[in-house]
């Protein structure tokens, strides 16, 4: 509690930003520290010293840690051990993070996909596969919970184990759009719902930059599925590439125009990919240093396929013990699935370090784990 009180007190201190919270907190070691040690903040003005001293940021935070307490919500503040690295690392974290579910989701390689809210067809299902595919190959998929594009993306993700992450531009106590309740349900009780707005925070337009920031923020890349020009997703993708993110972009027909702003990423040098297995093999040297510390002990503790706890890895990982090597192509034909499903399935058990790839698209049990 000494911790949030800080960060709401420096939240609510008007002058001071999120670059300046960032080098705040990475100096002094956390908010609490940092108020102690007030008033020798370096590189903080005068001006703004002196309004943090006046204490008129006390009612602002005084309200919002009563609506906290009302609704009584879990607070990730920026310094605590939990907080994800990669968002962490951004020039302008979140002070903290309002979060509902499953937090472990935060430690998960993830993707973002965005896009427009008046979506064809065609990109609906797109995102739902793409989604899908990642999801299955346990990849966490993030995305801001809006109509189309984002909730279609939400949907694929909850089918497979890397599940989705939901980041609102309004207070994580509203469901916003209303039509979204039944999602916001299945995330909750399957995923995570985050926010760093307050409690009561109406949907107004100047959020959704915020919001964008930690969508790209939380992730290996972004995936714009469809957007148009000046759209909101080609913000995001912008936001991306200035934290050091991969950008993807989905082409689509050449007549409509939501999908004029991922041709011109395309041409810009987004990668273009066609399903999602495109990401997976883009980001694969990036998901192996990603995961290796989070699915280290896992992957110890893996002794036999009874102890992984994906359905499809456990198969995969039982016809893997029958013999000294397979062929992808082979295991696809034994197990009656989609390739997809095959590939996914290998990926992530090859990122768990209890499978690995050999010459020909040849695969084998790992005679060792992850070291």
């Amino acid at each position: 509690m000494d911790e949030f009180w800080a960060c709401l007190a420096l939240r609510h201190t008007k002058g001071l930003g999120a670059r300046t919270w960032k080098r705040l907190v990475g100096q002094f070691g956390s908010a609490a520290q940092a108020v102690s040690a007030f008033p020798q903040w370096p590189h903080v003005s005068k001006k703004v010293c002196a309004e943090f001293a006046s204490g008129r940021w006390q009612s602002a935070a005084e309200h919002e840690a009563a609506l906290a307490a009302q609704h009584n919500l879990s607070v990730l503040p920026l310094a605590d051990p939990a907080f994800p690295d990669a968002l962490r690392h951004i020039p302008d974290p979140p002070l903290f993070l309002y979060v509902h579910g499953d937090q472990s989701l935060l430690h998960r390689p993830c993707v973002a996909m965005v896009g427009s809210r008046q979506s064809s067809q065609y990109g609906l299902h797109m995102a739902d596969s793409i989604a899908t595919t990642l999801s299955q190959a346990g990849i966490c998929v993030v995305s801001g919970f809006a109509f189309g594009i984002d909730r279609a993306a939400h949907w694929g993700a909850l089918h497979g184990v890397g599940s989705t992450i939901a980041v609102l531009g309004t207070g994580i106590d509203l469901i916003y759009p209303f039509s979204n309740r039944d999602l916001w349900m299945d995330i909750a009780a399957k995923g995570l719902i985050v926010s760093e707005f307050a409690p009561g925070t109406k949907p107004e337009g100047i959020n959704f930059p915020h919001r964008n920031r930690i969508v790209s923020g939380l992730s290996l890349g972004v995936l714009v599925v469809e957007g148009a020009l000046k759209s909101g997703s080609l913000i995001t993708a912008e936001l991306a590439l200035a934290q050091g993110r991969d950008v993807f972009a989905l082409p689509g027909p050449a007549n409509l125009k939501t999908y004029q702003g991922c041709h011109q990423l395309i041409r810009q040098g987004a990668y273009l990919v066609q399903d999602g297995h495109d990401i997976l093999r883009e980001l694969e040297p990036r998901l192996r240093a990603f995961a290796r510390p989070v699915l280290q002990a896992e992957a110890r503790n893996a002794q036999d396929e009874h102890e992984v706890d994906d359905p499809d890895q456990r198969a995969v990982l039982a016809l893997l013990g029958k013999q000294e090597r397979i062929h992808i192509d082979e295991m696809t034909r034994i197990l009656d699935w989609p390739a997809e499903q095959v590939s996914a399935a290998l990926l992530f058990l090859e990122l768990q370090g209890l499978v690995k790839q050999l010459p020909g698209m040849y695969y084998a049990r790992s005679d060792g784990y992850l070291t």
